[in-house]
C-alpha cells in the first residue's frame, strides 16, 4: 500500500487490488500516462472545486480513457466516482451532457431551431448501445457514490474499500491519511516551449495554442487564436489557457472574444474566463452557449443566471454571414457525438477576400456518407461539409484525429486551400507528410499581414488605453502625447526599468504581454505586482516627480510597450486636474492590496474600485448598515473590526479585506443584518451603480462576489 503524489492537489492511494485518485484537475490523465501510473478504480471529487483558476473536478477524459482506451467498456466494467452528494450529482449530469448531448427536454429549454431535430438524431445514432441496441445512459458507464456520515463504502475489484472524509480535502483509506490541500500552481504535463520575442497580432491570421487531443500526453489540446483587426479571438478554450497565452506572449486582456465549437473537455475548459479582468464576448450558436454555461454551472455550483452575467453573448446564425467588426463569420454544423460547430472567417483587403476555415471535430467523410445513406444525416448537410474540403481558402484547419468520432487526413487530399493544417493529430501518416501540416503550439499563420498595419494598430491600442484610464481625455492632449510615442519590444526576462536608476523621462503603456514589478529591500527581491496589456508603468515617478525609479520592471513574457514623454504626460495631468484624483486612487489601491482578495487581483481591477470608492473613517459603536434598511451602498473594510448581527444573534465578525452590503447593492433587497464597528476603522463606500458596473464588467470580481453571496445565504439559512 502506498500514497503517490502526482502533482499538488492530486494523490493516488494504491492498494494491491485497487487504487483511488484524490483530486481531478484537467489533463490529469496525461500525468498518469507520462508516469505510467496505473489508472485508478475510484475517483474522489475534492471538496474544493477550483484553485488558482483551475477546476479540480474534470472527470470527463479520465472516464473516456477508462472506458475506451483501456477497453473497460467492452469488459463490462464501470468507473467509480465518489464525493459529496451535490458534487457527485452535478458530475453525473455533466458526464451525461458531454457524453450523450442534450435531451429533448433540454433542447426545448434552449429554444426552437430547425437544426435541433437533426442534431438530436445524430447523437442518438452515435450513442453507445447495449447488445439489444438500446442506448446506454451514463449510469451504464459510471457507478456514482457519495459520502454518508463521512464514509464512502464500496467494492473495488471484489475487495471492500472504505474512504473516510476527515476534514476539508483530507481523507483516509485503510489508515493512510491523504491530504490534498495545496497552495502551489499545478504544473502542466508538457512543455509549452514559450516564445522569447514579442509579436504584433496580425490584421488577419492564426496563432496555434495547441493541436493535440485529451489523450496526447506530451502536447496541449487543440485551440487556436484568431487575429482579426489586431485583436484576438479564442477558437475553443484549452486546459490551462492562461499558461498557453502567456507562452505566446499574450495577456488575457488582449483576448476580446471566444468562438466555441463544442463542450468536450479538451475544447471547452472555460473556467479561466471567469477569472479574467475584463468581460469577453461569446460568439456561437444558441445551443453551444447554453451547453457551455450549463457545464460551467455543474462544475462551479454557480447558477445559470449567475453565469450569463460573465459573457456578452453574440448569437451566430448557422450557414449565414454574421458580420463582426468587419469580419464575416459563417458557422456550420459538423457530425460529432454531441452538437458541434465550425466556422468560416472572412475578411477583405485590397479588394480581395481572404478566408480561414476551422472545420471543428467531425467524423470522416466516408462515415458521414454512410450516415446519409442510412437516413441519419441530410443530403444538404453532407454537401455543406464536403464543400469545406474542396473550396479554395487561405487556411483550412480540419479534424484529422481519425477513430470513430474524428476525421481522416485523406478527406483533405483534394482540398483547394493554400494551407491545410490538421488539428487533433499527433503525427501525420507518412503519405501526407509533405502535403499537409500539423497544428503545433507556437505556430503562426498570417493571412493579411502588413508591418504598417501592425504599427497603426498599436497606435490605435494606445489611444484606447488612454481613453480607458482617463475618461473624457481631450483630443488635443491625446494628439500631443501620441505625437511623441515610440514602440519598444522586449524579450521575456528583459529588464525594462531598474530600481534606483535615474528616471529617463519616459513612462510606458503595455500593449502586449505581461511585466513584473520587482522590489529589492536590501536583502530580498520580491514581486510587488503583475502588470499586463492595457496597464501603465512608470507613471508614479512622473506624478510624484521622483528622480529615481522606486522598483524594477521585468518582462514576464515577451512584451511590446509604447514609450511616452514623461514631461508631456505630467503636463496633461496638471492641465486636466488629474494629479490629486490619481494620487487618491493610488492611496486607496495600496490599502486594498494589503488584503485578500484584492492582493491577488490585478491593478486593473483594484484601480476600477479605487476610482469610485469614498474613503470613510468610522468609530466604535457606529452603525454602518441597519437591518431592514433600504439604502444600497457597498462597503469594503480596509482597517478595523466590525460585527454582523441578525436580530439579536451575532452572526460573525468582519476584519480588513472583508466586504459587506453586497446583497442590497447588487440584488436590490432590504438589509438583512445590522453591521457596526467594534473598533476605530476605515471603510470604502461605493455607490450601488458603480459597484454594479464594476461587477458586470469584471469577471474575476464578479466570481468572487457570487461565491461570497452564496456563502452569506448559507450563513443566513443556518440561522
Amino acid at each position: 500500500m502506498a500514497v503517490i503524489d502526482i502533482i499538488p492537489g492530486v494523490k493516488i492511494y494504491q492498494h494491491e487490488d485497487y487504487s483511488v485518485l484524490f483530486g481531478c484537475p484537467p489533463e490529469i490523465i496525461k500525468h498518469l500516462m507520462l508516469r505510467q501510473i496505473p489508472f485508478p478504480d475510484l475517483i474522489i471529487i475534492p471538496d474544493k472545486l477550483h484553485h488558482a483558476g483551475t477546476l479540480q473536478n474534470s472527470t470527463e477524459f479520465p472516464l473516456y480513457y477508462f472506458l475506451f482506451i483501456m477497453g473497460n467498456f467492452q469488459k463490462g466494467r464501470k468507473l467509480n466516482i465518489g464525493g459529496k452528494k451535490n458534487q457527485v450529482r452535478n458530475n453525473r449530469k455533466l458526464l451525461q451532457l458531454s457524453l450523450l448531448g442534450p435531451s429533448v427536454k433540454e433542447y426545448n429549454q434552449i429554444g426552437a431551431s430547425r437544426y435541433y431535430r437533426g442534431l438530436y438524431k445524430e447523437s442518438r445514432h452515435l450513442a453507445i448501445k447495449d447488445a439489444t441496441g438500446q442506448e446506454i445512459s451514463i449510469d451504464g458507464f459510471v457507478e456514482f457514490s457519495f459520502f454518508k456520515d463521512s464514509e464512502l463504502n464500496l467494492t473495488l475489484n471484489e475487495r471492500d474499500c472504505c474512504v473516510k472524509h476527515l476534514d476539508h480535502n483530507v481523507y483516509e483509506v485503510n489508515g493512510a491519511r491523504i491530504d490534498i490541500n495545496f497552495t502551489e500552481i499545478q504544473p502542466l504535463a508538457y512543455d509549452l516551449k514559450a516564445s522569447y520575442t514579442p509579436q504584433f497580432p496580425a490584421r488577419f491570421g492564426v496563432d496555434v495554442l495547441g493541436g493535440g487531443s485529451g489523450f496526447t500526453p506530451g502536447k496541449p489540446c487543440s485551440a487556436l487564436l484568431l487575429n482579426y483587426n489586431s485583436d484576438y479571438m479564442l477558437i475553443d478554450c484549452p486546459p490551462y489557457l492562461v499558461a498557453a497565452l502567456n507562452a505566446r506572449g499574450i495577456a488575457c486582456q488582449q483576448v476580446k472574444s471566444i468562438f466555441l465549437s463544442h463542450i468536450h473537455d479538451d475544447h471547452c475548459n472555460m473556467f479561466p474566463l471567469l477569472q479574467f479582468n475584463q468581460k469577453i464576448q461569446f460568439l456561437g450558436t444558441r445551443e453551444i452557449f447554453w451547453m457551455a454555461l450549463y457545464k460551467l454551472a455543474l462544475q462551479t455550483d454557480l447558477s445559470m443566471d449567475d453565469l450569463y452575467s460573465f459573457f456578452d453573448f453574440v448569437e451566430l446564425m448557422p450557414y449565414q454571414e454574421n458580420d463582426y467588426y468587419g469580419m464575416q463569420i459563417i458557422p456550420h454544423y459538423t457530425v460529432h457525438s454531441i452538437p458541434t460547430v465550425g466556422a468560416t472567417f472572412r475578411m477583405r483587403s485590397s479588394g480581395k477576400e481572404h478566408s480561414v476555415v476551422f472545420v471543428g471535430d467531425n467524423k470522416s467523410l466516408d462515415d458521414i456518407r454512410q450516415m446519409q445513406t442510412d437516413g441519419i444525416v441530410s443530403a444538404e448537410k453532407l454537401e455543406q461539409i464536403q464543400n469545406l474540403y474542396h473550396e479554395p481558402y487561405d487556411l483550412l484547419f480540419p479534424d484529422g484525429g481519425k477513430g470513430i468520432l474524428h476525421g481522416d487526413p485523406k478527406d483533405s487530399i483534394e482540398s483547394s486551400a493554400e494551407k491545410v493544417v490538421f488539428m487533433h493529430l499527433e503525427n501525420l501518416p507518412p503519405e501526407f507528410d509533405a502535403t499537409f501540416s500539423l497544428a503545433r503550439a507556437g505556430k503562426r499563420y498570417g493571412v493579411i499581414e502588413d508591418q504598417y498595419d501592425s504599427s497603426q494598430a498599436m497606435t490605435v491600442k494606445t489611444i484606447q488605453i488612454l481613453q480607458n484610464h482617463f475618461p473624457g481625455i481631450s483630443d488635443r492632449w491625446t494628439a500631443a502625447m501620441m505625437s511623441e510615442i515610440r514602440l519598444q519590444n522586449y524579450n521575456s526576462g528583459d529588464v525594462i526599468m531598474k530600481q534606483g536608476e535615474e528616471n529617463k523621462g519616459v513612462i510606458f503603456i503595455i500593449l502586449t504581454g505581461q511585466c513584473s514589478v520587482m522590489f529589492h529591500d536590501g536583502q530580498h527581491l520580491r514581486e510587488l505586482a503583475v502588470k499586463e496589456a492595457g496597464e501603465i508603468v512608470g507613471e508614479m515617478a512622473a506624478v510624484n516627480q521622483q528622480s529615481e525609479r522606486s522598483a524594477s520592471i521585468v518582462a514576464q513574457t515577451p512584451v511590446t510597450l509604447c514609450a511616452m514623454n514623461e514631461r508631456t504626460w505630467y503636463n496633461f495631468l496638471i492641465a486636466e486636474d488629474r494629479i490629486q484624483p490619481t494620487q487618491q486612487m493610488w492611496q486607496i489601491r495600496s490599502e486594498l492590496e494589503k488584503h485578500e482578495p484584492f492582493s491577488s487581483f490585478a491593478d486593473f481591477v483594484n484601480d476600477k474600485i479605487a476610482r469610485v470608492a469614498r474613503r470613510r473613517e468610522v468609530h466604535p459603536g457606529e452603525i454602518i448598515i441597519r437591518q431592514g434598511g433600504h439604502d444600497s451602498q457597498f462597503y469594503i473594510i480596509v482597517e478595523g473590526n466590525f460585527k454582523v448581527e441578525h436580530g439579536s444573534i451575532l452572526v460573525k465578525e468582519l476584519v480588513a479585506g472583508d466586504l459587506f452590503g453586497e446583497h442590497a447593492s447588487l440584488t436590490h433587497r432590504i438589509r438583512n443584518s445590522t453591521i457596526s464597528a467594534t473598533s476605530p476603522g476605515i471603510i470604502l463606500e461605493i455607490h450601488h451603480d458603480d459597484i454594479e458596473k464594476i461587477v458586470s464588467t469584471t469577471p474575476v470580481f464578479n466570481f468572487y462576489i457570487q461565491e461570497l453571496m452564496r456563502k452569506r445565504e448559507l450563513e443566513l439559512a443556518r440561522l
